[in-house]
């Protein structure tokens, strides 16, 4: 077992007992962290050697806790002689630093429970910090005294193994192979090679695809030089295996608890893989999931590429138009869906009402056999999220048609029709969505799933008082895997109090929060706009040459607003020079903000009692890496404010 005492004071590894799975203590130095570049020997064991081999965990909540503990179950059924990973063991990137020795202590608790050795590999969510500095090496020097070294070597009978840390930049904590590295995997490569076994690569990222690093020149001579016989690797949560290099198979690893969204038959699933290896130095790799097994071409890169190319093509669904929000009235329109197939072979695009969530079967074939797979996939249910999804939505659709089978590069405009009856508050996206079917080079049904909101036009006059205003949620109009499930935050309209001096309205903003995050790096360029390292709130106001956008943040530590325009060629952020006034009530488990937009922060030309564009955006950060915006309309149809008399 992995026999540790973690503390957050960041104890060390325990000793070695007989009978665990962790292997010989690593060397360690004064500082009690354990260094980089060992060569760790393990007894010999069975003349047919398998492993096994745990992919990323992240970006997952604790729900991916449990694959995990599947993965633990299904390793010590099968006993190989030892088990590797390729990184990502934690969410990480927080600003926190006993939040993520936590999150480490939740993976060594389960990984305590092997039943044969366990050698880690770090990745970015590893030993980035959440200051996203590559100067702070903390979050590294604390996997290094809870886990092991950056980078070793491990020889077992049939084969050596060769860890190796992607995020060594020269010094720095990012993408990339530092010369002292690659140095010392030159030597041990060569010192490895004497062995006359096969020769194993383990890394996180896939920097083949890294242009800085200049693998063709610097890393793939060495491996052809040195005769590695495989490269593994992770990092993009899509199984899929590569063509050769020299000779030498790359294959990318899934996921084993980290956040997918897409049927497994996209390259994306929950499994283990294994590896086993001959006497005579064959290597042959498979995967596993929870009832079966599966080949190690079973996802290829073209068939991976297909759903990824289906998925982020952004003209495949398109919508023109919106329909009224049935705020005290009954609406009834259409909106135009143009779709559009970026395939090379046919797609068939069926419309589903229910914007709901289901368990994914699998259906495949094998040797020309359909197999239904004795495993469900439950990825739709994990990641659907109900706090952004409007399940009990009362609007109703009519899809004309139903379902259209388009021909390779071909598109079709189709109309969706939807009525509501009149509503007492003003409605959220309500959720419709597109399965898009092909079939892939091994004759498979791949599904592939794309969610939809439907465009909401919304008319809103201010009122004088908040117990007057209806309450608009600050809504996820384009579904992302990557939503906190934080309540949609609302927005109230006010008309100015009497007197009050060149104020044009005021905007009550409420946002349920767990943790109310500030920006502990305010940057003036773009970014800051994109994605703020807080807490954030986006108005933009107006359309066309003349619309303006402002940003407010708030000062780390003080929580203080912060209030920036976006400059015209939106290319930085400037002072507002008091053009938006801004109140903060900052609650345990939410946020309040009054917000007073003054005429100066009109764009020229607005007319009093003209209806004006606007849209707000919220966006949630929990001190986290990811930075994810709500919004009180779509984009592409911003509400329309009309200030009461």
């Amino acid at each position: 077992m992995l026999n540790a005492v973690l503390l957050a004071s960041g104890m060390l590894l325990g000793t070695l007992a007989a009978g665990t799975a962790t292997p010989p203590p690593f060397e360690r130095g004064q500082d009690g962290a354990a260094v980089d570049g060992q060569r760790i020997a393990q007894p010999a064991g069975k003349r047919k050697q398998v492993v096994a081999i745990v992919p990323d965990r992240t970006t997952g909540r604790d729900w991916g806790l449990r694959y995990l503990k599947d993965a633990v179950r299904d390793i010590n059924r099968a006993q190989p002689d030892a088990v590797f990973c390729v990184g990502d063991l934690v969410q990480g990137y927080s600003r926190d630093p006993a939040h993520v020795i936590r999150e480490r202590e939740d993976f060594l608790a389960i990984a305590n429970r092997l039943g044969v050795p366990f050698y880690p590999t770090p990745g970015n969510h590893d030993l980035v910090s959440g200051k996203r500095d590559g100067r702070d090496r903390s979050f590294a020097d604390q996997y290094r005294r809870m886990f092991g070294p950056l980078y070793y070597a491990v020889e077992l009978e049939l084969a050596s193994f060769v860890i190796l840390n992607t995020e060594d930049g020269e010094g720095r904590i990012e993408p990339g192979f530092s010369d002292a590295q690659l140095q010392w995997l030159d030597a041990t490569l060569g010192a490895l090679a004497a062995r006359n076994k096969p020769i194993i690569l383990l890394f996180h990222r896939p920097l083949w695809d890294h242009k800085p690093t200049r693998w063709e020149e610097r890393v793939q001579p060495m491996l052809a030089r040195h005769g590695v016989d495989y490269v593994i690797a992770g990092h993009y949560h899509a199984l899929q295996a590569l063509p050769p290099r020299d000779g030498i198979p790359h294959l990318l690893l899934g996921t084993c608890g980290g956040a997918i969204d897409q049927h497994p038959l996209t390259g994306q699933l929950q499994h283990i893989t294994f590896v086993v290896i001959d006497e005579s130095g064959a290597i042959e790799p498979y995967h596993q999931v929870a009832g079966c097994t599966l080949p190690v071409d079973w996802m290829t890169k073209e068939d991976q590429d297909l759903a990824y190319r289906l998925k982020s093509a952004r003209d495949a669904v398109r919508i023109k138009g919106a329909v009224a929000d049935p705020l005290g009235a009954a609406t009834q329109g259409a909106v135009e869906v143009t779709l559009k197939n970026p395939l090379d072979r046919p797609v068939e695009f069926a419309f589903d009402r229910t914007g709901g969530a289901d368990a994914w079967s699998v259906t495949d074939r094998e040797d020309g056999e359909e197999i239904r797979r004795p495993w469900v996939s439950l990825t739709d249910l994990d990641t659907f999220n109900v706090a952004t999804t409007d399940t009990a939505s009362r609007f109703e659709f009519e899809f004309e048609p139903a379902a259209v089978k388009l021909a390779a590069g071909e598109s079709r405009t189709v109309r969706v029709l939807a009525r509501c009856a009149a509503q007492p508050a003003p409605s959220e996206p309500p959720p419709f969505e597109i399965v898009a079917t092909y079939l892939d080079g091994k004759d498979r049904r791949v599904p592939v799933r794309l969610r939809q909101r439907l465009p909401l036009e919304r008319r809103i006059t201010t009122s004088p008082t908040a117990g007057d205003a209806a309450p608009y949620s600050i809504a996820v109009w384009n579904w992302s895997e990557y939503d906190t499930a934080d309540r949609n935050a609302t927005a109230r309209f006010l008309t100015p109090d009497a007197g009050a001096d060149g104020a044009a309205f005021r905007i009550a903003l409420e946002v349920s929060d767990s943790v109310f995050s500030g920006d502990a790096k305010p940057s003036d360029g773009k970014s800051a706009i994109d994605d703020p390292l807080g807490d954030g709130v986006r108005i933009a106001l107006g359309s066309g040459a003349e619309a303006r956008e402002y940003l407010i943040t708030f000062r780390d530590g003080t929580q203080e607003p912060v209030v920036r325009a976006l400059s015209r060629d939106r290319s930085r952020m400037e002072p507002s020079d008091g053009a938006i006034d801004v109140v903060l009530t900052a609650g345990q488990r939410a946020w309040r903000l009054m917000v007073t937009v003054r005429t100066a922060a009109l764009p020229a030309g607005t007319a009093p009692g003209e209806a004006l564009p606007i849209n707000i955006g919220v966006a949630d950060n929990d001190a986290t890496y990811h930075t994810q915006w709500r919004w009180l309309a779509p984009r592409e149809t911003p509400a329309l404010l009309t200030t009461a008399p």
